[in-house]
C-alpha cells in the first residue's frame, strides 16, 4: 500500500486522551536555597549592601539609623521604623527596592541612586525568596583568632584539601555475590549498615536500552537488543559496553555534559547579541577528545594553555590546542560597556568563576569583592588569580563594540590574504618593539609612579597643556587617547609632555595601520582563542594585578602577585614562575614590584598545577561530575560547589578511590565509564523494595536505580532515531549568521534556524534566544557555568509533546516507518512500533488498547475518503502518543 506524505488535522481530544494515560505530569520545588542561589547572593546582592548600606545599618550600634540593620536575612523581614524591608518572593511590595527605585519620599543610598543592574540584582534575589545563608554558616569558619595566622585548623582539615587517598582495603561485605567490583563493596556496605538490600538485577532489555541512552544519547536498535538478549557469555554486557564506547556517537553525547561545564553558545548574548561563527570548532574539538579518550591532564591543559605547551610538529594536534583555548573565550561579555577597563576585568572574573566551579568546585568569584564568606578564600588570593588572565589577550579589539580574539589554525591559500597576513606580521614586529621601548621607558619612570588612580587624574589635568604643543589637535582627542593608551599598552609612564605626544602620535599611526590589515585576515581557518598579553592589548607584557577595593578597580589596594589558593598551596608559598611537572607549587620566587611586568601571565603554570595528580580537588570534581552522569546525581550532589555551602560526599571513600582509580590510568574517561557500568550497583533494577522507600527515600545510598527522565538533546534524538529521519552525519555551524553578526535584535529575532535533522549537538546555542524545543525540557542557561541540570516535570512539556509539529512530523515518519515494515498484522506492527519506542514487545494488554484505539479514532475521521490517509493519520497518533509517554522519556 502506498502511503500519502501530507497528514490531516486530527482530533485533539482523542489525543490528549490517550497521551493522559501513559503521561504523568507535576511540579517539583526547592524546599531550601541553592548553592547557587546563595551564591549568586554573595556576588551580586551582599557586596551592593556591604558599599551602599553598612556604614548606616551595619554592626556598628552606634551607627545604626532608623532602628535597621542589614546583618542577616531576619534584620530585613524585621525592618526598622518604616516596618519590613523585604516581602520574599514578592519585590514589588517590598519597601526596599521601593526606596532604591527613589519612588517615594525616602530614598537610598542617600548620596546617590543605586545602578540599574543592582536594582535589578535586589529584584531578582527578593523574587527568588530572598535566600541568605544561615547564621550559623555565617559566623562558623570565621577568620582565624590566632593573629598572623590566616586559615583556622577547621578550615585546613576541610575534607575536599585533604590529599586523595586511594583506601587500602574495601569495605568488608558479609554477601560477597553482589561484589563484581570495588564500587559494590563501597556501596553495598552503607547499605548494610542501615540495614537494606540492593535491588535485583535489572532484565538484558532494561539494562542495553539503560546504557545505550547513557554512552550515546540515542535508544538501541531491535536488532542491537536481538544480538544482546542472545549472547549468554558472561561477558555480553562488557561487549555492548565496549562497542558503545568505541561509537562515534559516544563523543556527541558525552562532549554535551562538558560543553554545559564550557558554557557552550554559539553567540555572545548580553547587550551585543553577536555571532560567534567559529564556535562549532570548539565543540567539535570536544566531540573529538572524548571519542579519542584524550588523557584528562592533556584535554585541560590545552584548553587553559594550549598556545604556551610545546610547539607540537604535528599540525593538526596544533591546531586543536588551539581551538581547545575556546573554552576561556566562549563566555558572554558586555561587548558595548564604555568603561573598557572594567569590561576587561569582567571577562577575566568571569573567566575565573567558570573556572573555579567547573574544575575545583569552588565559587572563586565570591571573593572579588570581599574575602569569601564561606570558603578560605582571600580577596588577595583571587586577584592572583585573576591576573593570570587579566594577562591574557581574550579580545582582538574594543572598539565601540569589540570584539573577541581569532588565532589563524593555517595559512590560507588565497595569495591576497597570504600578504596581508605578512604585512600584519610585519606589522606586529614594529608594533612589538614600541611596545617594548614604551616597557623600558615605564620601567625607568617606575620609582616616579604615584597612585594608580592620582597619576591618571594628574594625566587628564596636564592634558591642556598639550594645546600649545599641538594646537591642531582637539583636546577631547588627546584625552581619550590618554584614556585608550591607558587601556591598550598598560599605565602611562608619568614622563615629559613632550614623550606623552610621541607616544601618542606612534601609537595612532599603529593602531591605524593594523585596523586596516584586520578585515583582511579574517578567514574560515581562525578559531577563538587566546594569547599572552593583557586583553584587548598588542603585545603588552604581563603584570601583576592590585587587590581591588570593593571590586572597584578605581580603588586599588595591595599588589597581587601570581599564586595558587594558600589554602592549597600553603601560607607561605612563594609567588611563581614556573611550576616543576610533579610540583604543587611554585619553587622559585618571582621578585615583584608594585604593579611589575612579569615573564609569563602564568596559565600554564596554573594548568600544570591544575592536572597534577596530587591536586585535592581536580580529580575529584571530575568524577563526580562522570558519576552525576551515569546515576542522576554526584556523590557530592552539589557538584558545583565543594565547599562549605555544598553537601558532603555520600560516600566519601568511594570518591576518593574512583578519583585514584582515575588517575592511576592517565585520566582515562572511558576506564573510569566501565569500572562503574560493569558493577552490581549500575546494573541493578529501578524499582526500591519498601524498606528502601521509607528509610532511605532520596536513594542516596543507591539501593537501586535511579530512574531519570531524558535531557532535551537525546529526547529529541531519540524521536528522530526511532522516527528512521536521523542525521547522523556531523555538522559544521547551522547558524546562519555570518561570524560576529548580530544574531538577534529587537525587530528580527534570532536568525537561528532548528529545521535539521542533525543530532541536537550540533544546532546552534543562540544565547537570549534559546531554542524552544531546549528551553522546555530544561536545557541550560549557556550563559553561565552549569554543572547540574534543572529536571523539572511541568505541563508544557506534556503539551508540548502533544501539540508541537516537529513532534507530528516525527510520529508520521515513526508511523509510516511501522507501516512499511515486513510487520503485516496489526498486532505485529503494534509489537514493532513498541519495541522501537520502549526497547521491549507490547504486551497483550497493550496491544489490545491500541488496535481499540486505532478502531476508535478512525471513526473520527469520516470525512476523510481516502483509506491509506486515514489510517497513515491513525497510526501517527499512536505513534505520538507513545512519544508522549513516561516509558519512552524515562530510563529505568
Amino acid at each position: 500500500m502506498t502511503v500519502p506524505c501530507k497528514l490531516s488535522p486530527v482530533s485533539s481530544g482523542l489525543v490528549v486522551g490517550w497521551a493522559l494515560l501513559i503521561f504523568a505530569s507535576g511540579s517539583v520545588a526547592a524546599d531550601s536555597p541553592s548553592p547557587a542561589a546563595l551564591e549568586q547572593f554573595e556576588k551580586k546582592v551582599r557586596p551592593i549592601f556591604v558599599e551602599h548600606c553598612a556604614s548606616c545599618h551595619g554592626a556598628d550600634p552606634k551607627k545604626i539609623k532608623a532602628g535597621f540593620q542589614i546583618l542577616n536575612r531576619q534584620n530585613l523581614l524585621t525592618g526598622g521604623d518604616s516596618g519590613p524591608a523585604i516581602v520574599p518572593g514578592q519585590p514589588d511590595k517590598s519597601l526596599l527596592v521601593e526606596v532604591i527605585r527613589y519612588q517615594g519620599d525616602l530614598k537610598m543610598p542617600p548620596r546617590g541612586k543605586l545602578k540599574d543592574s543592582e536594582i535589578a540584582a535586589i529584584r531578582q534575589w527578593i523574587q527568588a525568596g530572598a535566600p541568605w545563608p544561615e547564621a550559623a554558616a555565617d559566623a562558623k569558619d570565621a577568620a582565624p583568632k590566632k593573629p598572623g595566622v590566616l586559615f583556622s585548623e577547621e578550615q585546613k582539615k576541610f575534607w575536599a584539601f585533604q590529599p586523595v587517598r586511594k583506601p587500602a582495603q574495601l569495605p568488608p561485605v558479609p554477601d560477597s555475590r553482589r561484589v563484581q567490583n570495588p564500587i559494590d563493596a563501597f556501596i553495598l556496605s552503607k547499605l548494610e549498615a542501615a540495614g537494606l538490600k540492593p535491588a535485583a538485577a535489572a532484565d538484558k532489555k532494561t539494562l542495553i536500552r539503560r546504557v545505550t541512552f547513557d554512552l550515546t544519547g540515542l535508544p538501541p536498535t531491535p536488532s542491537e537488543i536481538e544480538q544482546f538478549e542472545k549472547d549468554s557469555s558472561a561477558q555480553a554486557f562488557e561487549k555492548v559496553v565496549d562497542r558503545l564506547l568505541a561509537s562515534p556517537a559516544y563523543g556527541e553525547r558525552w562532549a554535551r555534559h562538558w560543553l554545559d561545564v564550557a558554557r557552550y553558545a554559539d553567540s555572545n548574548g548580553l547587550d551585543e547579541n553577536t555571532a560567534f561563527g567559529n564556535a562549532w570548532k570548539y565543540r567539535d574539538y570536544v566531540i573529538r577528545s572524548f571519542n579519542a579518550d584524550k588523557p584528562f591532564s592533556q584535554f585541560l591543559q590545552e584548553q587553559i594553555a594550549g598556545d604556551l605547551l610545546p610547539i607540537s610538529a604535528d599540525q593538526k594536534v596544533q591546531a586543536d590546542r588551539y581551538t581547545a583555548l575556546g573554552y576561556l573565550v566562549l563566555g558572554p561579555k558586555l561587548l558595548a560597556e564604555p568603561d573598557k577597563q572594567k569590561m576587561l576585568i569582567d571577562i577575566a572574573d568571569e573567566q575565573i568563576d567558570t573556572l573555579g566551579k567547573g574544575l575545583l568546585g569552588l565559587t572563586l568569584g565570591c571573593a572579588r569583592c570581599h574575602d569569601h564568606k564561606f570558603d578560605p578564600i582571600p580577596t588577595r588570593d583571587y586577584y592572583s588569580l585573576l591576573s593570570i588572565f587579566t594577562s591574557t589577550r581574550t579580545m582582538q579589539n574594543l572598539n565601540t563594540v569589540a570584539r573577541a580574539f581569532e588565532r589563524p589554525l593555517s595559512p590560507p591559500e588565497d595569495p591576497k590574504i597570504v600578504r596581508a597576513r605578512e604585512a600584519f606580521k610585519k606589522k606586529n614586529s614594529e608594533r612589538k618593539d614600541f611596545e617594548q621601548k614604551l616597557s623600558q621607558l615605564d620601567a625607568k619612570e617606575t620609582e616616579k609612579k604615584k597612585d594608580y588612580t592620582q597619576k591618571i587624574e594628574k594625566l587628564r589635568q596636564e592634558a591642556a597643556d598639550l594645546e600649545k604643543i599641538v594646537p591642531d589637535l582637539h583636546l577631547e582627542k588627546v584625552r581619550k587617547e590618554l584614556r585608550d593608551l591607558e587601556t591598550q599598552f598598560g599605565k602611562v609612564p608619568e614622563t615629559n609632555k613632550a614623550k606623552r605626544l610621541e607616544i601618542h602620535q606612534e601609537a595612532e599611526k599603529r593602531r591605524a595601520a593594523i585596523k586596516e590589515l584586520e578585515p583582511q585576515v579574517y578567514d574560515p581557518n581562525f578559531v577563538l582563542s587566546v594569547e599572552e598579553g593583557s586583553p584587548g592589548a598588542y603585545g603588552t607584557q604581563p603584570r601583576n594585578l592590585f587587590v581591588q577595593i570593593r571590586g572597584n578597580y578605581t580603588t586599588p589596594g595591595e599588589e597581587a602577585p601570581p599564586i595558587f589558593p594558600r589554602i592549597l598551596v600553603g601560607e607561605s608559598a612563594p609567588v611563581f614562575v614556573s611550576t616543576k611537572p610533579n610540583g604543587m607549587a611554585a619553587p622559585e620566587p618571582l621578585k615583584t614590584r608594585f604593579g611589575a611586568p612579569r615573564p609569563s601571565s602564568g596559565r600554564l603554570e596554573l594548568a600544570r598545577w591544575l592536572t597534577d595528580p596530587q591536586h585535592p580537588l581536580t580529580a575529584r570534581v571530575f568524577v563526580n561530575r562522570i558519576w552525576q552522569h551515569h546515576f542522576g546525581e554526584g556523590l557530592v550532589r552539589s557538584v558545583d560547589n565543594f565547599g562549605r555551602l555544598g553537601e558532603r560526599p555520600s560516600h566519601p571513600e568511594l570518591l576518593d578511590w574512583l578519583a585514584a582509580e582515575f588517575l592511576e590510568h592517565n585520566g582515562s574517561v572511558k576506564h573510569l565509564h566501565k569500572v562503574i557500568l560493569l558493577s552490581a550497583t549500575y546494573q541493578q533494577g529501578s524499582r526500591p523494595d519498601e524498606a528502601s522507600a521509607r528509610l532511605d527515600p532520596d536513594n542516596r545510598l543507591l539501593g537501586h536505580f535511579p530512574r531519570q527522565r531524558l535531557e532535551a538533546e537525546p529526547l529529541r534524538d531519540a524521536m528522530l532515531a526511532v522516527a528512521g529521519t536521523l542525521d547522523r552525519q556531523p555538522a559544521t555551524s547551522l547558524l546562519p549568521s555570518k561570524n560576529f553578526d548580530y544574531v538577534t535584535n529587537d525587530q528580527s529575532g534570532s536568525a537561528a534556524h532548528y529545521n535539521s535533522n542533525k543530532r541536537s549537538i550540533y544546532l546552534p546555542v543562540v544565547r537570549n534566544n534559546v531554542f524552544p524545543f531546549f528551553q522546555t525540557f530544561d536545557f541550560p542557561d549557556p550563559s553561565m557555568m552549569v554543572g547540574h541540570r534543572d529536571r523539572t516535570v511541568i505541563a508544557p512539556q506534556a503539551l508540548y509533546l502533544m501539540n508541537n509539529p516537529f513532534v507530528r512530523k516525527q510520529a508520521e515518519a515513526f508511523a509510516r516507518r511501522i507501516w512499511e515494515s515486513d510487520a503485516k498484522e496489526v498486532a505485529a506492527r503494534v509489537e514493532l512500533a513498541y519495541l522501537m519506542a520502549f526497547g521491549r514487545p507490547a504486551r497483550p494488554e497493550e496491544i489490545a488498547q491500541a488496535r481499540e484505539f486505532l478502531q476508535a479514532f478512525e471513526k473520527t475521521l469520516a470525512n476523510q475518503k481516502d483509506p491509506a490517509q486515514k489510517t497513515l493519520e491513525s497510526w501517527s497518533v499512536l505513534a505520538q502518543s507513545l512519544f508522549a509517554s513516561n516509558e519512552f522519556v524515562f530510563i529505568d
